[in-house]
C-alpha cells in the first residue's frame, strides 16, 4: 500500500519500498504538499515554505526542478501521479489515509469519542503506534515544517495522555506507571499525566511516592514559571493526603473525578466587550467567517484554541466587525468575553506583562497575588484560562511576540485579534486581510449615519463624498456626522470641501473622530525606514508604482527596496493592485493614507532632502527611459533630449525592466506624467523637461495616449518658462511640433518646430537641425515637397557629418521619401541608402525597418515585386520581433500592394483586414485612410466597383479632415474608376481632373504617369 510517513523523518513507501526522495529540498516541497494536502500551493507559497527568508533568485525555477525530483522517485515505486500541476502551482492528490499523521488525527478523534471503552483504548493504543521518531518531519527545520511537527506533537501528548486516563479507568494502574514515569519526566510542567501518576502509584499503595512526585511536580512549576500547580492536581494532592478513594478510585473501572475548587458567592462572568455598534452594516462574508471560525471552539479533536487575526488599514473597521462577531457568538462563552487594547498610548504597545494582569484580573485574580514577571504571569494565565470558555478579543496588536502569552492553552477558548499587521508569523492562526467595502456598503454606512433623507436628496453627491473617502468606513462614518451635526449643509456642500486634497484631512473630523488620529496611530508602528519609505512615496502623486522606485526615493539597493514596500503592505498602508507587462507587482497607496505621509514628509523631512529624493528617483526613470528608447519599437530616442542627469539601477533590475522596453514605458507613463506635474510644481523645471522629453519617446508615442504627452509638455513649459530656460522652450516646443505630428495636425506641427527654430537659433546646432527636420517631415506628409526637401537638406547640413547618426538617417529617410514621391527613383535610393547605413551602424532596428520599407516601394514602382516582397518580408521580420505594431502594420499595407499586382488578391484581402482592425484600434486615422483606399484598389483589381465604393469614399473624406491633398487625389482617382462605371461619366470626368490638377501643383509621381489619361 502507498504511504507517506511524517510521524518521524518523511518518508514515501510502496508496498515494501521505499522511495528515494535525494535532498531536503524535494523532501520539503513533497513534506509542505502533503501538509498541506489536497490544497493547490502557489509555487510562490512552495518558495517560502522551502527557503523561509533566503530563497534565492532562481527559487521558483528551482520548484520546478525540485517537483521533477519528487516525481521521478515516485515512479521508481509506480506512483508518479501522487502531485500534480494546478495553476498557480501544485498539489498533493492523494487520500488522507495514505498519510500516517492523518490516520493517526482521525484514529485520535475517533477514540476520544466513544468513551471510557476498551475499543477506544485499542485504537488510541494503535494511533499512538503510528509514530516512528521523537517528532514528525524530523530532519526538516524549515518553518512550516517545525509549526506542523509541533502542533502533531501537541496530539501525541494528548493521545498519550488520553490513554493513560483509560488505563486507569480499566482498572490497568500497574501496567499505566511506568510508562507514566517516563512520560512526566520528558514533560514535566504538564499538570495532567502528574496527577494521572500520581493516581495510579496511591491505587497501587504507593502513597509516599504519590505525594513525592507532587513535591517535585510543585518545584519544577515553581522553578520554571514561578507559580503553583493550578486547582486539579492540588485537588489530586488533597486526595492522596486524606486517602479519598471517591476522587482516586480503589482500583475499579470507575471514572476518577476531580473536584472543581470551591469558592465562595459565584462571581458573574466577565464581560469586557465595547457596546457592539448599532449602525452596523454589509461585511456579511467577513462576519461569516469570523463567526464560522469562532463556533470551532466546540469541535472535538482540536488541542488549540481556533485563533483568528484580522487585518487591515487605519479606520477600517477591524475593531468594529471583531466585537460585532463577539457579541453575535456570546452564547458560546459562558465564562465570559474579554477585551484588551493593546495599545497603552497613542505610540506605545502595551507590553505584555500588563496585559496579562489585565486578562487576570477580569478573571478574578485578586491584584494583590500577583506576581511581577511576565513567564510567572503567562504561567497563573494558563492556569486560569486552561478550562475555561472564554472569547478572548485583543485589540491593536503590534506585533506577534506581544501576543503569544496572551493566547490560552487550550481548546476550551476562541482568539480575534485585530492589527494593522498582517501577523504571518503566528502559529495555528487563520487570517482575514479587511478590505474597503464595496460602493453600496459604504453609501448604505453614509445613509443610516448621516441621515436618509440627507443623502438621497442629491445621490451623485453622496456617491462623490464615498469616493472621496476611499470607502474608509471611519471617513465615512465621521462624514456622514458632520453631514448629521449641520442640517443646512447639503451632500454638495461636504463634497466640495473634501475634493480639496490638502484640506481633505482637516474636514474629517467630527467630534472625538478624527481620521488623522487613527491614521497617525498606523504610522506610528511602522520602523524608521518603513515611515521613510512611506513618507517618500507619498511625495509624488504616483497612481501606482513599482517596488523598485523606493530604492532611489530612499537611497537604497532595490533589494531593500524592495523590502521596506512589502512591509508596507504588511502593514496595509500599500495594496498591491496587480502585476504589469514587464512581470512586476503594482502597488498602491490608499488616497488618504498617502495624504497623511506626504503631511509628515514635509513635517518630518527638509526640502532639501524630499527634492534630493525626488531628483534621484527622476535621473533613475531618465537613465531607463533612454535605454528602453534605444531599445524599444518607437525610434523615438532621436526625439528625447539628452538628459541633464541620470542615475543607472543595478544591471540586474535594469535588465529585467528593460527586457520589454515597450511594456516598461506603458507601465510607468503615468508615473512619468506625476513627476513632471511634481518637478514643475517644485521648482524643478531642467528636470520636469527632461521627464516630458522622456514621455515622447514612451508608449505615448508608440500607441497614440496624447493626452499624457500633451499634459506633460503644458506642464513642463509653464515652469521652465517661469524660470527663463529659453532653450527648454525651444525643445518643448519641438515636442509639441512631434506630437502634432503624430496626432496628423501638420500644419500646427510645422508651426511649434518653426517657433522652436526661432529659439534655438544658432546657439544651439543640434536643436535647430531638430527643427529644420520637424519642418520638413510636416511640409513632406502635406506633400509640399519643394519646400520639405530644401528644409530637410538645411537640418542634413546642420547635423553635419559628426552629428547624431540616427538623426541624419531620419533626415535621409525624409530626403529619399520626398524624392520617391515626386518619381525620382534612383535620387530616392541613393538617399535611403544611405539612411539604411547609417540606422545600422547606430543599432536603430526600427529605422532599419522603415529604411527597408520604403526602399522596397522603390522595387515596387519600378515593377520588382520579388524585390520588393523580400525587402517587405525583412521590414516585417524586424517589427515583429521588436513587437512595433504600428511598423508591422505599415509594412503588411505594403505587402498587400504587392500581393495585389501579383494576382493574389485573396491573401491581400486578409492581410488589409488585419491592417484595419490594428488602425482603428489605434485611433490611427491615416493608417485607416490609407488601407481603407487599398482596400478600394483590391476590390477594383476583382473588378468589383460596387464594393470598391464602400472603403474608398470613407478614405477619401479623412484625406480630406487630415488636409492632405495629394492622398486624397490619389484617392479621387480610384473612385473616378467607380464612378464611371456605375454610368456617372460627368462626376469621374471631373474627379480626374481635379486629381491630375492635384498631381500637377505638387509636383507628384502620378503628373507623369497619367499625363495622357483621359475619361474613356
Amino acid at each position: 500500500m502507498f504511504e507517506v510517513r511524517l510521524l518521524g523523518p518523511v518518508e514515501v513507501w510502496e508496498g515494501g519500498r521505499r522511495a528515494p526522495l535525494g535532498g531536503s529540498r524535494p523532501l520539503a516541497v513533497l513534506a509542505a504538499l502533503v501538509v498541506h494536502l489536497g490544497e493547490v500551493i502557489s509555487t510562490e507559497r512552495l518558495v517560502d515554505f522551502v527557503w523561509d527568508e533566503e530563497a534565492p533568485a532562481t527559487a521558483a525555477a528551482l520548484v520546478a526542478t525540485h517537483v521533477s525530483a519528487v516525481r521521478r522517485a515516485l515512479a521508481r515505486v509506480g506512483t508518479a501521479e501522487v502531485i500534480r500541476t494546478r495553476p498557480p502551482g501544485y498539489l498533493a492528490d492523494l487520500a488522507p489515509d495514505r498519510v500516517d499523521a492523518r490516520r493517526f488525527e482521525e484514529l485520535l478523534a475517533a477514540g476520544r469519542s466513544l468513551g471510557r471503552t476498551e475499543e477506544a483504548a485499542d485504537i488510541l493504543a494503535e494511533a499512538l503506534g503510528l509514530w516512528r521518531g521523537r517528532e514528525a518531519l524530523e530532519g526538516l527545520g524549515q518553518s512550516f515544517a517545525r509549526i506542523e511537527a509541533a502542533r502533531l506533537g501537541e496530539l501525541r501528548l494528548v493521545a498519550q495522555e488520553e490513554s493513560f486516563g483509560l488505563a486507569l479507568d480499566l482498572d490497568r494502574a500497574d501496567g499505566a506507571i511506568a510508562p507514566l514515569l517516563a512520560h512526566v519526566a520528558a514533560h514535566p510542567l504538564r499538570e495532567r499525566p502528574r496527577g494521572q501518576l500520581m493516581t495510579a502509584l496511591f491505587r497501587t499503595g504507593r502513597v509516599s511516592d504519590a505525594l513525592r512526585v507532587y513535591q517535585e511536580g510543585r518545584a519544577a512549576l515553581r522553578d520554571e514559571l514561578g507559580i503553583d500547580p493550578g486547582p486539579e492536581l492540588r485537588a489530586v494532592h488533597q486526595a492522596v493526603l486524606t486517602h479519598d478513594t471517591g476522587v482516586l478510585g480503589t482500583g475499579q473501572a470507575a471514572a476518577p473525578t476531580v473536584p472543581a475548587p470551591r469558592s465562595g458567592r459565584p462571581r458573574p462572568a466577565p464581560s469586557h466587550l465595547p457596546p457592539d455598534i448599532a449602525d452596523f452594516v454589509g461585511r456579511a462574508d467577513q462576519v461569516k467567517w469570523a463567526t464560522e471560525l469562532v463556533r470551532g471552539v466546540g469541535d472535538t479533536g482540536r488541542t488549540a484554541p481556533p485563533i483568528g487575526v484580522i487585518s487591515g488599514r487605519s479606520g477600517i473597521g477591524k475593531t468594529a466587525l471583531a466585537v460585532h462577531v463577539g457579541h453575535r457568538t456570546a452564547d458560546l462563552f459562558p465564562d465570559g468575553r474579554l477585551f484588551v487594547d493593546l495599545r497603552a498610548a497613542d505610540t506605545t504597545p502595551l507590553e505584555p506583562a500588563d496585559a496579562l494582569a489585565r486578562l487576570l484580573r477580569a478573571m478574578g485574580v485578586d491584584p494583590d497575588t500577583l506576581p511581577s514577571g511576565v513567564e510567572e504571569l503567562t504561567g497563573l494565565y494558563r492556569t486560569h484560562i486552561g478550562h475555561r470558555r472564554t472569547l478572548i478579543v485583543l485589540d491593536n496588536a503590534a506585533g506577534e511576540a506581544h501576543l503569544r502569552p496572551l493566547l490560552p492553552p487550550g481548546p476550551g477558548s476562541a482568539v480575534l485579534i485585530t492589527s494593522r499587521r498582517r501577523l504571518v508569523a503566528l502559529e495555528g492562526a487563520a487570517h482575514l486581510d479587511l478590505a474597503v467595502p464595496d460602493e453600496a456598503e459604504a453609501l448604505d454606512l453614509l445613509r443610516r449615519v448621516a441621515g436618509a433623507g440627507r443623502t438621497g436628496a442629491e445621490p451623485e453627491r453622496a456617491a462623490e463624498i464615498v469616493a472621496l473617502c476611499g470607502r474608509l468606513p471611519l471617513a465615512v462614518r465621521i462624514a456622514g456626522a458632520r453631514l448629521a451635526a449641520r442640517p443646512h449643509w447639503a451632500p454638495g456642500r461636504l463634497a466640495e470641501r473634501l475634493r480639496d486634497e490638502r484640506r481633505r484631512l482637516n474636514e474629517l473630523s467630527a467630534g472625538d473622530l478624527e481620521l488623522r488620529t487613527s491614521l497617525e496611530l498606523g504610522y506610528a508602528d511602522l520602523g524608521p525606514q518603513e515611515r521613510r519609505a512611506l513618507r517618500r512615496l507619498a511625495l509624488l502623486d504616483l497612481p501606482d508604482f513599482a517596488a523598485w522606485i523606493a530604492a532611489p526615493l530612499l537611497g537604497i539597493g532595490t533589494e531593500e527596496a524592495e523590502e521596506a514596500v512589502e512591509r508596507l503592505v504588511d502593514c496595509h498602508f500599500i495594496d498591491v493592485i496587480g502585476v504589469d507587462g514587464t512581470g512586476l507587482a503594482r502597488y498602491r497607496i490608499h488616497d488618504l493614507a498617502r495624504e497623511h505621509a506626504r503631511e509628515r514628509c514635509l513635517v518630518e523631512e527638509s526640502a532639501e532632502d524630499r527634492a534630493a529624493a525626488v531628483l534621484r528617483l527622476a535621473a533613475s526613470w531618465l537613465d531607463l527611459a533612454r535605454k528602453a528608447a534605444a531599445r524599444g519599437p518607437g525610434g523615438a530616442a532621436r526625439h528625447f533630449p539628452e538628459p541633464a542627469a541620470v542615475r543607472p539601477l543595478d544591471p540586474e533590475t535594469e535588465e529585467a525592466l528593460l527586457a520589454r522596453p515597450a511594456a516598461w514605458f506603458a507601465a510607468e507613463q503615468a508615473g512619468l506624467l506625476a513627476a513632471v506635474t511634481h518637478c514643475a510644481d517644485h521648482g524643478m523645471a531642467r528636470t520636469a523637461r527632461d521627464l516630458a522629453g522622456a514621455l515622447i519617446a514612451s508608449s505615448a508615442a508608440l500607441y497614440n495616449q496624447f493626452d499624457a504627452w500633451s499634459r506633460a509638455h503644458t506642464a513642463a513649459m509653464a515652469a521652465v518658462r517661469r524660470g527663463g530656460d529659453v532653450e527648454g522652450e525651444a525643445w518643448l516646443l519641438a515636442g509639441l511640433g512631434q506630437l502634432r505630428y503624430e496626432q496628423d495636425r501638420f500644419e500646427d506641427s510645422y508651426t511649434y518646430f518653426a517657433d522652436a527654430l526661432r529659439l534655438f537659433g544658432e546657439r544651439v546646432p543640434d536643436g535647430s537641425a531638430v527643427a529644420l527636420a520637424g519642418m520638413g517631415t510636416a511640409r513632406r506628409e502635406q506633400a509640399r515637397y519643394a519646400e520639405a526637401l530644401e528644409l530637410l537638406e538645411a537640418a542634413l547640413e546642420r547635423y553635419g557629418d559628426t552629428g547624431d547618426a540616427g538623426a541624419r538617417a531620419g533626415v535621409l529617410y525624409g530626403i529619399g521619401y520626398v524624392h520617391l514621391e515626386q518619381g525620382r527613383g534612383p535620387r530616392a535610393r541613393a538617399a535611403l541608402s544611405g539612411a539604411l547605413a547609417l540606422y545600422r551602424a547606430a543599432a536603430d532596428l526600427h529605422g532599419e525597418g522603415l529604411t527597408l520599407r520604403l526602399l522596397a516601394l522603390c522595387d515596387r514602382a519600378d515593377g520588382q515585386y520579388a524585390d520588393a516582397e523580400r525587402l517587405l518580408h525583412d521590414a516585417l521580420r524586424l517589427f515583429t520581433g521588436l513587437h512595433d505594431t504600428f511598423g508591422v502594420m505599415y509594412t503588411e499595407q505594403a505587402l498587400a500592394k504587392v500581393e495585389l499586382r501579383t494576382g493574389r488578391t485573396e491573401e491581400a484581402g486578409l492581410r488589409l483586414a488585419r491592417c484595419l482592425a490594428v488602425a482603428r484600434e489605434r485611433q490611427d486615422r491615416f493608417g485607416e485612410a490609407l488601407v481603407l483606399r487599398t482596400l478600394g484598389e483590391l476590390r477594383l483589381a476583382d473588378g468589383d466597383t460596387d464594393a470598391a465604393r464602400e472603403p474608398l469614399e470613407p478614405a477619401a473624406a479623412l484625406w480630406a479632415e487630415l488636409g492632405l491633398p495629394l492622398w486624397r487625389a490619389r484617392t479621387l482617382w480610384d473612385l473616378a474608376s467607380v464612378w464611371s462605371a456605375d454610368g456617372e461619366t460627368e462626376r469621374a470626368r471631373v474627379a480626374r481632373a481635379e486629381a491630375l490638377e492635384v498631381f500637377r501643383s505638387l509636383g507628384g509621381r502620378e503628373a507623369q504617369e497619367h499625363a495622357g489619361d483621359e475619361l474613356p
